[in-house]
């Protein structure tokens, strides 16, 4: 199950549809961030909206879940690495 950490969302503007799109786009790539506080495995998509809007979305697995601690526009270093890998 995938929940979002709304608040987040919602100061960088970033809309649930949004992140759903690029979620689900087939050039969006991910990255390793490693394990947090929690212990859970993190990870960050960077990938565009229909509408080409860049994002980056930063994802903690949960157990079965997924959860979306973070969404705003892609940084220029997730551009880079999102430009690098089409």
């Amino acid at each position: 199950m995938l929940s979002y950490e709304t608040e987040n969302l919602a100061k960088h503007k970033v809309t649930t549809t949004e992140v759903d799109e690029v979620l689900n786009d087939s050039r969006t790539i991910w990255l390793d961030l490693g394990v947090s506080r929690d212990g859970n495995d993190r990870l960050m998509f960077i990938g565009l909206t229909k509408v080409g809007r860049a994002l980056e979305v930063g994802i903690e697995l949960i157990g079965e879940d997924e959860h979306v601690f973070h969404a705003m526009d892609a940084s220029q270093h997730y551009m880079k690495e999102f430009n690098d890998a089409q």
